[in-house]
């Protein structure tokens, strides 16, 4: 290996991010709603379930963040959070509220179970555990070190795709995980995999990456197979 490749890799090793990687289930339920779920939520006790084209979403994923083991600092403020997806479609290209929604809670305090919908989906508490060595892939690491050096050397190649972890299913913090292109690591939150448990899917297999601009702006996007 060159010693220009050799660098740049030791480079993306330095830049490597820690991430709370989620399980589902594997234990017994815990009776506490204020927990981190899939396919489960709370809200404020006048909250309904948000609504698309006149039907009601449902809790696709909740995040009780004093329970991660790593914490985005995007949710350093927020107590819980709540994903919410609608039972139609895949809400590609809408913006937040339209066919999907984040609600954020500063506090636990009230929150109260949200009412069960209708749903082909399996509740399952959830179990956070961390690492430190989730890398960026391919296109994501052009954004982090130059590669041109890798690009050109076979053994370097090699060690980028081999030497490197780069978890994928649902996580908060570390770097979205690539399927088709490049996500953008900046603003970068949280994915949800899909979950073979719970049985939601993004398309074929498919990964839905949510960011959070400083301001406090939720956008996602999604990559399947």
């Amino acid at each position: 290996m060159n010693p220009a490749a050799r660098a740049e890799l030791d480079r993306l090793r330095q830049a490597q991010r820690s991430a709370s990687l989620a399980t589902a289930g594997g234990f017994r339920p815990p009776q506490d709603p204020l927990t981190s779920w899939f396919a489960r939520g709370v809200g404020l006790p006048h909250e309904t379930l948000p609504a698309f084209e006149g039907t009601a979403m449902f809790p696709l994923l909740q995040i009780r963040v004093s329970e991660l083991p790593f914490v985005p600092p995007q949710l350093r403020d927020v107590a819980l959070l709540v994903l919410f997806q609608n039972l139609s479609r895949h809400p590609f290209d809408r913006p937040h509220g339209d066919g999907w929604l984040i609600r954020e809670y500063a506090s636990v305090d009230g929150l109260v179970l949200l009412p069960e919908v209708a749903r082909p989906f399996r509740p399952f508490p959830i179990r956070w555990s961390r690492v430190d060595d989730d890398a960026p892939g391919w296109e994501g690491a052009w954004e982090v070190v130059d590669l041109t050096a890798v690009n050109e050397d076979e053994a370097a190649s090699d060690a980028f795709f081999d030497d490197f972890s780069r978890h994928m299913g649902t996580k908060a913090g570390g770097y979205p995980y690539e399927i088709q292109h490049g996500v953008g690591h900046h603003d970068f939150v949280f994915q949800v995999g899909s979950e073979e448990k719970v049985g939601w899917m993004w398309g074929d297999n498919g990964i839905g990456y949510f960011h959070r601009s400083p301001g406090g702006q939720w956008r996602w996007e999604c990559q399947f197979y």
